[in-house]
């Protein structure tokens, strides 16, 4: 059938719709019905690095992240109809316990096309628990679209998310949801993107009604305006330029005034726009737009301004606008070539961001492909783990479903079957650009060698450059533990496969051994951890058993300490002796925030002559690693108080006394049995996780609240703000220990008109009071321990 029969044979169809589309729409229709729907035009597939978005979305649990996703992909014709949360029909929560709870719990990936871009999608959760999968998915993003909620306004987790953002650069443009909602204020949201998100919003659009009465948008940037009809879901919408003779006079000098505001801000935020804009004597009506729309884009980049939109998406009102953003404001991959990116020129670069295990094909090993392509059969230098796997197939994915492809190239998100040691963090390196690294591995392991050897020392690509790794990401540190265990010891084994497929998918969640060698569950709160029990009797057919969930603590030094060991040691049949003195302090402060970017040990070292000689030169370099990693060994063994891990040391190694011929694996053992011995002589300070509370509750329960949270939860008051609009604000810090069972208490105690939301802040030196409270609990009431 030709494209115009198509086109004849859908206008008839549509016209008995209830809701006429408007023309704008057929094409959408021509494209799903042509390609068929969830695919893309092979044009797409192979798009031009310069037309491709990297992008996704991010915002606090029940902002509208997924509903606005739906709407996206209906829109770009990749489905015949939005899929619904309530209804458990979404594209892109299609886990059974996601559509079961209404909540996104890991982050789907899509590829859809919109005006002759590839959009490579990313839909995180918004929930604290999931923390992760935001993480993950920004390390590899080049944009994302931020949804804030127009009548809660910047709630806890998107200030979480807009941080993560920050952290790795990630230009972001926003979308205020839910305008048309009885309490929405814009106003509101603007003013906590200032003081929330320390950010100037630029606004694009000036909407048309609040609440109920939002029925458009007019876009500042080209004077048109955007109208949607009804009170539901809205499939049409009349678009027009608003000119001068138009009938429409107070829209149009709101509009114009609207219009100028903007331009003011936008030439303050970039000075390329502000020389076009004194050019012209400051007047809106004689800027160029396509140099407004480039200083748009370069705000939006260099992260200077988040330039802003609005909407519903549930009823379908503002998503083309923001589809339009992603390919006008946000980079293409050319656009960011950030400076920790190696250029290994045109041979095959990529970052491993996120594995999933398919029952059907084994792990899928998501990567982000930085350089070259990656074809079907190619082989692979995994740089982290120091081995070459080969992939076996190249998929194209879309949310569940899997589109096998011959290859994929540069500035895309691949999928990849047939890798079997890579995980979460790790560099892939084509094997040309490995170069020599893997002729080097090839002989030490037909000399026996470890990879402790590969480790130390770079091994020269060309001429003034080595192979290096791209940098990984923060993983968070878990806050909850607990056991778990099967009926008989027949169903362990399939209990630890389970296990270890779980913690390789997901980096934020630990499994451990204790005491006992009991199985040790950690992760990031009560719903986590629910989770994962919940997909290990579904998808793994293991009926494991919980024990009650456990505070995760830390353990670090309450004092100083000086320590001097010598140990008897043997290599190659010779007995010697290793002196090593040590001196170990706590890291400064009481409160130690990003325990997870941070090593286990600071290691320094003293400025005597001996140590000096022993620590210069390639094998002085190889004699540090050494003993750094001895030291991380010693702390990642459990603390000698409650055998918790232990955090935030300094450590300073004061003298060396061995013989030079000693192997640096003998010198990683008295490094490691050092410590030990240090920490199991010092006096020891728990450290226990603080979390960030946001309480909206009404003003006659705020003074019982407020009692509660600085007695008995030991919490302490950050800000106060009355009369919000769905009553007073709390925000406050409080141990997790003190928080468990807290969503029923304050539902008990303002009969159920409160909420809040919590997210994890920091780690705190507990008091001795307190601490001998958790030991006397953990050690004569049966508690586990890490």
């Amino acid at each position: 059938m030709t494209v115009q029969a198509t086109l004849q044979r859908l206008s008839k169809v549509i016209s008995r719709a209830p809701l006429a589309l408007a023309p704008q729409r057929l094409d959408r229709f021509v494209q799903a019905r042509h390609y068929g729907i969830g695919k893309i035009p092979q044009s797409m597939v192979d798009a031009p690095v310069e037309r491709i978005r990297n992008v996704g979305i991010m915002a606090h649990i029940d902002a509208g992240k997924t509903t606005t996703t739906e709407r996206m992909l209906f829109s770009a014709g990749v489905t015949r109809h939005s899929g619904d949360v309530d209804k458990g029909d979404t594209v892109m929560d299609y886990m059974e316990q996601e559509r079961a709870r209404g909540i996104t719990i890991t982050s789907a990936a899509i590829s859809f096309p919109w005006k002759d871009h590839r959009v490579n999608f990313i839909d995180t959760p918004g929930h604290v628990d999931f923390t992760m999968e935001v993480e993950r998915a920004l390390r590899v993003l080049d944009g994302a679209v931020a949804v804030y909620d127009a009548v809660k306004g910047i709630q806890a987790q998107s200030v979480t998310v807009w941080r993560q953002a920050q952290r790795y650069d990630v230009p972001c443009v926003a979308f205020i949801n839910k305008m048309d909602r009885p309490k929405a204020s814009m106003t509101r949201t603007l003013k906590h993107m200032e003081t929330k998100l320390n950010v100037t919003p630029l606004v694009l659009q000036l909407p048309l009604g609040v609440g109920p009465e939002f029925v458009g948008v007019v876009d500042l940037l080209d004077l048109h305006v955007t109208k949607w009809p009804g009170k539901v879901e809205c499939t049409d919408f009349e678009r027009y330029d608003l000119t001068q003779s138009s009938h429409e006079k107070d829209l149009l000098e709101q509009a114009l005034v609207a219009r100028q505001e903007m331009f003011e801000q936008l030439a303050e935020l970039d000075e390329a726009f502000m020389e076009h804009y004194l050019s012209v004597g400051g007047e809106a009506s004689k800027v160029e737009v396509d140099k407004a729309m480039a200083g748009v884009r370069r705000v939006a980049v260099s992260r200077s301004g988040l330039p802003v939109m609005y909407g519903t998406a549930l009823k379908n009102r503002g998503i083309e606008p923001v589809l339009d953003s992603i390919v006008k404001y946000l980079p293409s991959p050319t656009d960011l070539q950030k400076n920790e990116v190696p250029d290994y020129a045109k041979d095959f670069c990529a970052f491993v961001f996120k594995i999933v295990h398919d029952p059907n094909r084994g792990p899928l090993v998501f990567m982000r492909v930085y350089s070259g392509e990656v074809k079907v059969g190619d082989e692979f230098y995994n740089i982290n783990r120091h081995c070459v796997e080969r992939a076996q197939r190249v998929i194209l994915i879309s949310a569940d479903e899997y589109s096998e492809v011959s290859s994929i190239g540069a500035g895309n998100i691949a999928v990849v079957t047939g890798l079997k040691k890579a995980i979460t963090g790790d560099t892939l390196l084509s094997k040309a650009a490995a170069g020599d690294l893997v002729s080097t591995i090839s002989t030490a392991k037909r000399k026996g060698k470890g990879k402790e050897a590969l480790d130390l020392a770079p091994v020269e690509k060309t001429e003034g450059s080595s192979i290096t790794s791209l940098p990984g990401m923060r993983v968070p540190e878990p806050v909850f533990f607990c056991t778990v265990e099967v009926e008989s010891a027949a169903h362990q084994q399939a209990l630890d496969h389970a296990l270890a497929c779980l913690a390789r998918e997901d980096p934020s969640l630990r499994v451990t051994s204790g005491e006992d060698d009991e199985t040790i569950l950690s992760g990031m709160g009560e719903l986590h951890i629910e989770i994962i029990q919940d997909r290990l009797r579904k998808e793994y057919k293991c009926n494991a058993k919980l024990g009650p969930l456990q505070v995760a603590y830390r353990e670090t030094l309450a004092a100083p300490i000086r320590h001097c060991v010598t140990k008897k040691l043997s290599h190659n049949g010779r007995n010697f002796d290793v002196k090593l003195e040590l001196e170990l302090s706590r890291t400064p402060g009481d409160e130690f925030r990003e325990l997870a970017e941070k090593s286990l040990v600071e290691l320094t070292f003293g400025k005597t002559s001996e140590l000096h000689a022993l620590l210069t030169g390639e094998a002085g370099a190889m004699r540090i690693a050494a003993l750094r990693e001895g030291m991380e060994q010693g702390a990642r063994t459990v603390g000698p108080l409650l055998s918790f891990p232990v955090r935030c040391i300094d450590a300073k190694i004061t003298d060396l006394d061995c013989k030079t011929w000693m192997s640096n694996e003998l010198l990683t053992l008295a490094a490691s049995m050092c410590f030990s011995e240090a920490m199991a002589s010092a006096e020891i300070r728990l450290l226990e996780p603080v979390m960030h509370l946001q309480i909206v509750l009404p003003p006659n329960h705020f003074t019982t609240v407020l009692g509660d949270m600085t007695g008995p939860r030991r919490g302490v008051v950050d800000g106060i703000i009355e009369d919000d609009i769905d009553g007073n604000v709390l925000t406050a810090y409080a141990p997790l220990d003190t928080l468990r069972g807290y969503a029923s208490h304050i539902r008990r105690q303002t009969s159920g008109l409160a909420s809040y939301s919590m997210t994890f802040s920091h780690y705190v030196a507990v008091t001795p009071d307190v601490q001998k409270q958790v030991v006397n609990s953990m050690l004569f009431h049966g508690g586990d321990v890490l």
